[in-house]
């Protein structure tokens, strides 16, 4: 059976070295918005929500996703449900027997 895909997008603020995955949340706004005006570009769902959110380091994401996403993008993409679920290598996790 085939792996289903769940539209996310993809962001990476100027100032970090950390990839955001914004999954649609039940409720509010999906895509996050550059907060940083002209000075500089960081994401931010416009309700601050970080509901449906997760975080990686770049060679973490890389490692999971085989994705690479560039400082001040923001992508759509379709990733797989399985993978997307999984704990292993995000920022913030409360799984001890993950992937770190």
């Amino acid at each position: 059976m085939k792996d289903k895909k769940e539209k996310c997008y993809l962001t990476r603020d100027e100032s970090t070295d950390w990839i955001w995955v914004w999954r649609k949340p039940h409720t509010g706004i999906w895509s996050p918005e550059n907060i940083g005006g002209k000075e500089f570009v960081n994401y931010q769902r416009a309700d601050r929500s970080l509901e449906n959110t997760d975080a990686y380091l770049i060679n973490d994401f890389k490692k999971k996703f085989k994705i690479s996403v560039n400082k001040k993008e923001k992508r759509r993409v379709g990733l797989s449900i399985k993978t997307l679920d999984s704990e292993d290598y995000k920022l913030f996790s409360n799984n001890a027997k993950r992937k770190k």
